[in-house]
């Protein structure tokens, strides 16, 4: 089990790398052909500049500003973050493997099957022991596994019932928890190397602005912007990592109650029976 799902996940951080490595650089395409023509534009717009006013021109720069802060593209985002948005885009790409593996794993285990758990609580109220062994044994999940591994115990006694129960379920537990312990570190780390690369941008900003004779506002603003762009890039793996660590871990504590739940009928059911 070990071996297919670190396959699993190998197979599918490659895919997620790929994905956002293309995502990045269809970007860039996008950027490189909304830029042919600039040139000349930008020429006939000094032309027509030499014969306007002064405020005029200005009120053209700035339209030119404008469409220069719309014109960021994911590659170019990307670039301008540094050094430090590798080991984030690399997070990405793992914390993306994880969701997806984890996915799959949890549809085909079936942790809350609705239909079974209704059966389940019909041969609790009308059937026996006997009926809830034979279920357990035509459905292949996680959860009949579970309460079939005590039920075969049952002529031990109750305490051995509940034994097995607790540590077959403690077994699935364990591997439905495979991974989330990387995807939590995945959400938490994320956003302190996007804030260690800011820290970083900003020393580079402010080393500029040592060495520069004369301080413009632009050359304070642009270190700022790129050293800040490590941070978002940080949060933005961060937040959605945390979101599905969480969603799983509530799937895997709901499948955790439903276990205790059912096991505890079964003992009152096997009491009222041998009683």
């Amino acid at each position: 089990m070990n071996q297919s799902f670190d396959k699993s996940i190998s197979i599918i951080t490659a895919v997620s790398i790929i994905f956002l490595c293309a995502a990045a650089f269809s970007g860039r395409t996008g950027a490189c052909a909304q830029g042919v023509g600039k040139p000349e534009i930008e020429k006939t717009e000094q032309a027509v500049s030499q014969d306007v006013t002064g405020d005029a021109v200005k009120g053209n720069k700035q339209e030119i500003s404008a469409d220069d802060v719309k014109d960021v593209f994911l590659y170019d985002w990307f670039k301008r973050g540094g050094l430090f948005m590798w080991p984030v885009l690399l997070a990405a790409a793992l914390a993306m493997g994880l969701i997806i593996e984890r996915f799959l794993f949890y549809k085909k285990a079936k942790l809350k099957p609705a239909e079974f758990l209704e059966e389940i609580n019909q041969r609790l109220e009308t059937g026996s022991i006997d009926d809830i062994i034979a279920l357990c044994k035509e459905r292949e999940m996680v959860i009949s596994r579970v309460l079939l591994k005590g039920l075969n115990l049952r002529k031990l006694g109750l305490d051995h019932v509940e034994k097995g129960i607790s540590a077959a379920g403690s077994i699935e537990v364990a591997s439905l928890e495979k991974g989330l312990s990387v995807l939590s570190a995945i959400g938490n780390i994320a956003p302190l190397i996007g804030f260690l690369g800011t820290v970083s941008g900003m020393i580079t900003a402010f080393q500029s602005i040592a060495a520069a004779d004369q301080v413009s506002a632009r050359l304070v603003a642009g270190g700022i912007y790129e050293a800040l762009i490590t941070t978002e890039a940080g949060l933005i793996v961060a937040i959605p990592v945390l979101a599905f660590y969480n969603f799983f871990v509530h799937r895997i504590e709901t499948f955790v109650a439903d276990i205790e739940r059912i096991s505890s009928e079964i003992a009152e059911k096997m009491l009222g029976e041998n009683g």
